[in-house]
């Protein structure tokens, strides 16, 4: 019975524990500025990426949804 009181107590105390571990996410407003900078963004390169995913769908004959439109040969 002790055991058992241990254990749901354990419980109770890493289940308030993890909740309050995630009270504190978020960006600081001082910290924005280095997730505004270019090579924190998702597409860092967007020509570079545009580039990529063109010949991608060239080599595979498809239109990515990406509005470039063709076949295989990358002539577009």
């Amino acid at each position: 019975m002790k055991c058992r009181f241990l254990m749901v107590l354990l419980a109770g105390v890493l289940s308030v524990t993890g909740v309050g571990g995630c009270s504190s996410l978020g960006v600081r407003p001082w910290e924005r500025d280095q997730l505004a900078q270019r090579k924190m963004q998702l597409e860092p390169a967007p020509l570079d990426a545009y580039l990529d995913e063109h010949i991608f769908f060239s080599k595979e004959a498809a239109s990515g949804g990406s509005g470039v439109g063709g076949g295989g040969c990358g002539c577009n």
